[in-house]
């Protein structure tokens, strides 16, 4: 299938041009005016005209979200930003939502409980219609923390970590389904999760995992080429080779063992391909 969309995905607490320091030691520094996460969705979008909807479904605190971004893609240069508050399924299909999603040149989902994103927008006609855009047009979509966790066929339920011991059974629901076998995880580093998606591979090996580090990303093209950006690491986790594995997390007791679970690593402007698995 020859997809035209193009998909960023964010680990979330991306630099917003506030002048703020990101909670992680970056790895490599970026201006957020020539070559930062926002910058590079910018890039993306082919019309410079067509404006960037911001979805705050998935926020607790959406009328503080939404202007956040208004404020950095305007910094940005772009000036047609929008908020779309939607926090029902009725009005995901309401018809002026639709047609501002139709006119848009990119649709950013914020953070928040990517629960909330599945729960409101699973079957509507704004689902169909992202998805049919993001195949037929050089639509960007783009998603931070549960915004990025939401864009895959499997999803992490929001919670706490299985390396706290707090949550052992590592949930997995279905997501939006704009990427295909591939689960993405967030905020990677600083809240330690790298057990959590391993354990999600082990039990789902045909899936990739994909943890991105804060203010760090990768750029989806064609529904195949993986291209990490940002200042931190994408950890990819690769599970079709496992020969054994025991990701059994009982209560109060962890136990895991796994033999041939493959890992890279990769930083900004490295490339990678989720049907070969080809890093480069």
């Amino acid at each position: 299938m020859n997809i035209k969309g193009t998909l960023i995905a964010i680990g979330g607490n991306e630099d917003k041009g506030t002048g703020r320091k990101p909670l992680h030691v970056q790895d490599t520094a970026h201006d957020f005016v020539t070559s930062g996460i926002l910058f590079r969705v910018v890039s993306e979008i082919k019309d410079p005209k067509a404006p960037i909807e911001i979805v705050t479904t998935a926020s607790s605190i959406p009328e503080q979200v939404g202007p956040r971004y208004v404020r950095s893609f305007r910094k940005l240069g772009h000036k047609s930003v929008n908020v779309l508050t939607i926090k029902t399924r009725e009005e995901a299909d309401d018809p002026e939502v639709l047609a501002r999603v139709e006119q848009a040149g990119c649709i950013l989902f914020s953070g928040g409980d990517q629960f909330k994103l599945t729960s409101v927008f699973h079957e509507t006609a704004f689902a169909e219609l992202i998805h049919k855009r993001y195949i037929n047009e050089p639509l960007v979509i783009a998603g931070t923390s549960a915004g990025a966790m939401a864009m895959t066929d499997l999803m992490l339920y929001p919670g706490a970590d299985s390396a706290s011991g707090m949550n052992p059974n590592v949930p997995l629901y279905g997501g939006l389904c704009l990427i295909h076998d591939a689960i993405i995880d967030t905020h990677f580093l600083v809240r330690g999760r790298f057990r959590r998606l391993a354990i999600a591979v082990c039990k789902y090996p045909s899936h990739i995992g994909i943890g991105l580090e804060e203010d760090t990303g990768i750029i989806v093209r064609r529904g195949n080429e993986i291209e990490a950006i940002g200042s931190g690491l994408v950890t990819i986790i690769d599970g079709r080779t496992l020969q054994e594995a025991n990701p059994t997390v009982a209560r109060g007791k962890h136990d895991i063992f796994v033999e041939n679970l493959l890992v890279h690593l990769l930083h900004h402007g490295n490339s990678f391909r989720l049907k070969n698995m080809k890093l480069s």
